[in-house]
């Protein structure tokens, strides 16, 4: 994911645009908004935070991943369920993870249903399989 733009880049455009950038020596940029990209993992933080500020769902996903990957699960289910709220059907999908499992919250199968259910409406696949 660009922390510039909150956007998922497959690997044939990220390599596409590497061959022009370097064909053409130009900086690089990110393949979707051409803003430059960061350098420190400060100024990836920075930057996602400034597109979690304006409500981005990937965005607000992504800091939730990042707690739930240092460990701490409530923080990351705050983050998810902000998403959520908005949309963001990655972020249902954990939380349904989060409500079968009991994790950071009691266990609440109809709320995991719920969350399942809103995840594969939007398409996600491992939603859709677990429903059935």
């Amino acid at each position: 994911m660009m922390p510039c733009c909150s956007n998922l880049i497959c690997n044939g455009c990220l390599y596409a645009n590497a061959t022009r950038e370097i064909e053409q020596s130009l900086q690089h940029r990110c393949p979707f908004c051409r803003h430059p990209t960061h350098a420190t993992k400060a100024e990836i933080h920075k930057s996602r935070m400034k597109r979690v500020e304006a409500n981005d769902p990937a965005a607000i996903r992504e800091v939730g991943l990042d707690h739930y990957e240092a460990g701490n699960y409530e923080r990351a289910f705050q983050y998810w369920s902000k998403a959520a709220e908005l949309g963001d059907t990655e972020a249902h999908y954990q939380l349904s993870l989060f409500y079968n499992e009991g994790q950071s919250v009691e266990k609440d199968m109809e709320k995991a249903i719920y969350h399942s259910e809103q995840a594969a409406i939007g398409g996600h696949p491992f939603a859709r399989h677990n429903l059935g």
